[in-house]
């Protein structure tokens, strides 16, 4: 009788406890309510990239130097990874010189060149203001780009039409603007 005294004790006190915990769950759920707290946010990798492009600063007198890893599309697709190039110091224009450089990786590469805020394409040609396409492994080439007030470019980088989907390379730039700068 001790026995099983004790262990309907024990059933009794486990039950009174988990609906302490259960009571303690819910005061804590009404007071965030009453405070109106928002739930804890979580990051994901997503977010820390979302809005965080690469800027590289055009600088009188100057050049500077970049490189990227770029991923073949698919025909008629556009996979492109972006780096700003901000020429507003540049308030007279001048003419934007790139001099890139394909790594040895298996897909060709090809460059465009947008203004600040334009939406980039994802499929199709592409409308940009200068393009160098189809840059085979390990070949070097040059887009000029005139413009006429200080602005931010966005330089897209990807894989060739050409090569095959999911194919991928590096390349390097070096960037300058031969103009005169008033700020």
């Amino acid at each position: 009788m001790g026995r099983l005294l004790a262990q309907v004790s024990g059933i009794v006190l486990l039950i009174g406890s988990m609906a302490y915990g259960q009571s303690l769950a819910d005061a804590a759920r009404a007071n965030r309510q009453q405070k109106g707290t928002a739930p804890t946010k979580v990051l994901t990798s997503d977010d820390l990239t979302a809005g965080s492009q690469e800027t590289i600063q055009l600088i009188p007198g100057s050049s500077a130097t970049g490189q990227g890893t770029l991923v073949a599309p698919g025909r008629g697709k556009h996979n492109y990874r972006v780096i700003l190039l901000d020429a507003s110091r540049f308030v007279n224009g001048g003419t934007l010189r790139l001099t890139i450089n394909a790594g040895e990786g298996e897909s060709e590469a090809s460059f465009d060149l947008y203004p600040q805020g334009s939406t980039l394409p994802t499929e199709g040609f592409p409308n940009s203001l200068a393009s160098a396409v189809n840059i085979r492994s390990g070949a070097m080439t040059k887009i000029n780009y005139h413009f006429a007030h200080g602005t931010v470019f966005q330089f897209a980088a990807e894989g060739s039409w050409n090569s095959k989907a999911g194919a991928t390379n590096t390349y390097s730039f070096a960037v300058d603007v031969d103009g005169a700068a008033t700020r």
